[in-house]
């Protein structure tokens, strides 16, 4: 049986955070999507896959993520790790929808 696909999340919260998710049609350049950390905006291009989508949608997430728990490139790499692999947890706890908006698309 085929999935059922779901909407798509208009907001997600990331720790303490509420991000507004936002589709364009426009051209955005050489980006499927951006992270803006001063409007807590999640932008994501929508004339891309499915799966291309699904895949800019974690990649935008683990951009939130990672500036809600104050993490950047200098990090140690296990650290990194544990730290998205909880935070993901948290994420997607907080938001069941958005991922079963996500699930259905793949």
């Amino acid at each position: 049986m085929p999935r059922r696909r779901t909407q798509p999340p208009r907001r997600v919260r990331i720790l303490n955070l509420t991000w507004k998710v936002k589709f364009v049609n426009n051209d955005i350049g050489d980006s499927l999507g951006w992270c803006d950390y001063e409007s807590q905006t999640i932008t994501l291009y929508a004339q891309q896959t499915k799966e291309s989508l699904c895949d800019t949608f974690l990649h935008e997430l683990l951009h939130a993520l990672f500036y809600a728990m104050a993490i950047d490139q200098s990090t140690d790499e296990e650290k990194l790790v544990a730290s998205t692999s909880t935070g993901l947890c948290a994420v997607w706890k907080q938001n069941p929808e958005a991922f079963k908006w996500w699930a259905s698309m793949l």
